[in-house]
């Protein structure tokens, strides 16, 4: 009996654990998309607006996290170099300018972000790499994916 209530326990924990990558950040983009790697120096440009196009000529639609996400606050630490305050007058600027004509699309989880990035063709986003799947293309940053020696992004 002590045996199968082990066994029962131990299925349950492999059944909700999720692979993990240490923290790490998974840049994902729609699978139909060309583009395998990105520069740290380009993704920075994607995300801050100053790289508008894919290589194909494409618009890039950015989506993001909400707010009280480790994933997000990694990512206004890292790429967007901002608060979440100065990340708000930041894109208030780009609509003011024209830049934009609103402020991304955020999501409230990884799963719901993924969805949305699968589902459209030149979406761009980021998310806890322990959520990322075959239902998305992972992209290499500097040439390392989640996982690998010397991967830049991290939550930790």
């Amino acid at each position: 009996m002590k045996k199968y209530i082990i066994l029962i326990l131990l299925s349950i924990f492999f059944a909700w654990a999720r692979p993990g990558y240490g923290g790490e950040i998974a840049i994902i983009v729609n699978k139909a998309n060309a583009i395998e790697d990105v520069s740290f120096n380009d993704l920075v440009r994607i995300f801050k607006i100053e790289k508008k196009l894919w290589d194909d000529g494409k618009q890039i639609y950015i989506v993001g996290r909400g707010s009280q996400s480790a994933v997000k606050e990694a990512v206004l630490k890292m790429v967007y170099k901002m608060d979440e305050n100065e990340l708000k007058k930041f894109w208030l600027t780009k609509i003011y300018q024209g830049d934009i004509t609103s402020f991304p699309k955020i999501f409230t989880s990884d799963q719901s972000l993924k969805t949305f990035v699968r589902q459209v063709p030149n979406a761009v986003g980021y998310i806890d790499a322990s959520y990322a799947d075959d239902s998305v293309k992972i992209l290499k940053v500097d040439g390392k994916l989640p996982g690998e020696n010397g991967y830049k992004l991290a939550t930790e």
